[in-house]
């Protein structure tokens, strides 16, 4: 019984802001929230230091370069006018949540169950030219000789 008296009782402190929540040595003795609050509150003046700097670059040219390469970039696809799909956890057609069973067309877009089939989606990829150039890569013209070798 007094190993059991000298051995220190595995109680936190309390919270050095008074909150009255039991603090961790790790955060500074404070609770999770306070010292949340207190990082916030140091982190906030230092953070308009270091934008100030990079705000007279934004107005310079380099931005609309970017976005010039970023229309290129979409123009260089398939079709001009096509439209890119962000939130693929979502049906193109009904906007209905697929999580992870959507279903992934040829034309890049994510379907669920009921517009997976290229005729319920009006697809716009070409499935019988793409059937085309596989029967001609598959199957070569093959030209007898005019003549027979003896």
């Amino acid at each position: 019984m007094e190993g059991d008296s000298t051995q220190k009782p595995n109680t936190p402190p309390p919270c050095s802001n008074g909150c009255g929540f039991f603090g961790n040595p790790l955060t500074s003795n404070m609770c999770s929230k306070c010292y949340r609050d207190t990082q916030a509150k140091q982190k906030s003046p230092a953070v308009p230091d270091l934008k100030a700097p990079d705000l007279p670059s934004v107005p310079s040219t380099p931005a609309p370069t970017e976005v010039s390469t970023t229309t290129t970039a979409s123009s260089s696809s398939d079709e001009p006018g096509k439209k890119i799909q962000t939130d693929t956890t979502r049906c193109w057609n009904c906007n209905k949540k697929v999580g992870l069973l959507g279903f992934k067309c040829r034309c890049d877009y994510v379907f669920c169950s009921m517009h997976r089939h290229s005729d319920k989606h009006c697809c716009p990829f070409d499935y019988k030219g793409l059937q085309k150039q596989n029967l001609e890569k598959l199957n070569p013209v093959i030209k007898g000789s005019k003549l027979d070798k003896i």
